[in-house]
């Protein structure tokens, strides 16, 4: 009886999604009302805060690439804060200071490791813009990321917007080029939807507008947040897109504003990414499940869904795996399941390479190798992320270095200087 009621979940929740895309599509094509109504005299100040740490010299090329941007040089600022970084970041970024005069770049650093939510929350204390732009460190940005993000807040009651991630390294390995068809259908498909309703669930850390004043008012809750008491500060994205749909605000992913990261080329640097990402996706959760009244009354029925589907999915896909395995796992490779994923990733593989010639991907039938991670990921990860949910650690930008006496650094700095 269990299997059976574990595979009518699965075929539900599967239903969902389909429905989902293919909503997407229709809307995308044929709904203005599907995207916000930009605004591009609307110029308000920006601060971009870049929380930092480990990163090396692509902090450099960070803010190099937001120096470039076609935003009014004195209506923006960048507001650089190391979390004790253990390699040259710092310099780095002092560096960019230095030498992108053109903008305003303040730097600044933690006096003790904080994470990045609270690193974000540090930089913050600097700034007084009316708009705050969360990014992170390892990104490229084109030159009109930060003035359509800040066109769509000329609707009053839009609190947060995002804007589409890219892979800057599609075809480094089979391992990039399925990170760039999941990103590519998220964002271009999966959250249209959201937008239409200007419910979008979860916008990406990498790129993250967010009102000043509501910011402040999130702020305490970002430093408080604990799990059983122990301090979290993990999935801030997330919790910060949740928190302001609960302020009756709209969220929404403009594809117009992007963005390009690195994203993780070996099994072990993917499996602490995605890792990170289920511990967030399942406190959300519970914290959804906790306060679900509060949802139901207060949010459009589409942000309820989201908030649930998705964490939920997560469990659901460990269930399913532990029913495949307990019978005949081989139907996993089966010729229909494969057929099935050659043709979507010959689809996506022709979409990514005609409107997105810097994330085109050479192989697409890379994409068949998803199927196997899927697997990985269900068993093993959704586990690990319901034993480790009390973790706080920045996950694929640890450095086996000696960590160095920061204000000795400081000290010696100065000193050369």
């Amino acid at each position: 009886m269990a299997p059976v009621l574990v595979w009518l979940i699965l075929f539900l929740c599967l239903l969902i999604s389909v429905f989902k895309y293919t909503l997407a599509m229709i809307l995308k094509w044929s709904v203005p009302a599907a995207t916000v109504k930009k605004v591009y005299t609307y110029q308000p100040t920006v601060s971009v805060l870049m929380p930092c740490f480990n990163e090396g010299k692509t902090v450099y090329e960070t803010i190099e690439s937001i120096s470039n941007s076609n935003y009014p040089n004195d209506r923006f600022e960048v507001i650089a804060q190391d979390d004790c970084s253990v390699d040259d970041s710092y310099d780095w970024m002092l560096k960019a200071q230095h030498e992108f005069s053109n903008i305003q770049v303040t730097v600044g650093r933690n006096t003790v490791n904080s994470g990045k939510a609270r690193t974000v929350c540090n930089a913050l204390q600097h700034s007084t813009a009316e708009l705050m732009i969360s990014i992170d460190s390892d990104c490229i940005f084109h030159p009109d990321a930060i003035r359509e993000l800040a066109a769509c807040f000329s609707e009053p009651k839009m609190g947060s917007v995002g804007g589409r991630v890219g892979v800057r390294n599609p075809n480094e390995n089979a391992i990039t080029a399925i990170q760039t068809f999941i990103y590519y259908a998220a964002f271009q498909l999966y959250k249209v939807p959201e937008n239409w309703t200007r419910s979008v669930g979860c916008i990406s850390g990498c790129l993250f507008a967010i009102r000043r004043e509501l910011l402040l008012e999130i702020e305490p809750k970002i430093r408080n947040r604990h799990w059983f008491g122990i301090p979290v500060n993990q999935g801030e994205d997330r919790f910060l897109t949740h928190q302001t749909l609960l302020r009756g605000y709209g969220t929404y992913i403009n594809n117009d504003a992007l963005c390009w990261t690195t994203v993780p080329s070996t099994l072990p640097d993917l499996f602490k990414q995605q890792l990170r990402w289920k511990r967030s996706i399942i406190r959300d959760l519970f914290y959804t499940l906790r306060t679900l009244p509060k949802h139901v009354w207060t949010l459009h029925p589409n942000t309820v869904l989201t908030l649930v589907l998705t964490p939920l999915g997560a469990l659901l896909g460990l269930l399913v795996v532990l029913t495949m395995l307990s019978g005949n796992p081989m139907e996993l490779a089966g010729p229909g399941p494969l057929i099935g994923y050659l043709a979507i990733a010959a689809i996506l593989g022709w979409v990514i390479r005609k409107y997105s010639a810097r994330e085109a991907v050479n192989n697409p039938l890379a994409f068949g190798a998803y199927l196997a991670w899927t697997v990985v990921s269900s068993l093993f990860l959704t586990t690990l992320a319901l034993c480790t949910l009390d973790s706080r650690d920045w996950g694929t930008r640890v450095k086996e270095q000696e960590v160095v006496d920061v204000n000795a650094s400081d000290a010696s700095r100065q000193e050369s200087a």
